[in-house]
């Protein structure tokens, strides 16, 4: 059984680009090498999160599918 981690940003509801400018924000808040996990419904998130994470040099890990919900974790890189 998959670990759920803790749900730092809950973006259920929001449409892009609300999702990922509330994930920029906190993700700039962070340390390399610091996690932080988004709660989404928006289905246009994952492809948002993919494409901000590969320019950015983040490491992307999801979806985790929850309920009617998908998780993502971030884990912040060195490029900013």
């Amino acid at each position: 059984m998959t670990k759920i981690p803790h749900i730092d940003i809950d973006a259920t509801g929001l449409l892009c680009p609300q999702p990922l400018l509330r994930l920029k924000t906190v993700v700039n808040e962070k340390s390399v090498g610091e996690q932080v996990c988004i709660a989404v419904t928006d289905e246009h998130a994952e492809l948002d999160f993919q494409v901000w994470c590969e320019r950015f040099g983040h490491k992307l890990i999801g979806p985790i599918q929850q309920l009617n919900q998908q998780l993502f974790v971030i884990t912040k890189g060195v490029k900013n």
